[in-house]
């Protein structure tokens, strides 16, 4: 299983900071967690970065990025300021 960690607005949002996923690919644990939480949650997924194992998924193969045992999903909902 991975653990999918929530940080921001996003852990604001599902009201929890992490849970465990059975999913073996990134885009499966996007899709899960829209389902999870619904749109209140979906809206931040769109635009946020998404890490494996501190790693961005933009620099692996993105949606496509196997998922392991022990392997963490961070998702960073962006940061608005300036």
């Amino acid at each position: 299983m991975a653990t999918v960690k929530f940080f921001t607005m996003l852990r604001k949002a599902t009201g929890e900071q992490s849970y465990e996923s059975s999913e073996r690919t990134v885009g499966a644990v996007l899709k899960e967690v829209e389902k999870r939480y619904g749109d209140g949650v979906s809206r931040y997924l769109k635009s946020c970065i998404v890490l494996v194992n501190g790693q961005n998924v933009s620099y692996l193969k993105g949606k496509r990025t196997k998922l392991g045992p022990g392997d963490e999903v961070s998702l960073y909902p962006p940061a608005a300021g300036g």
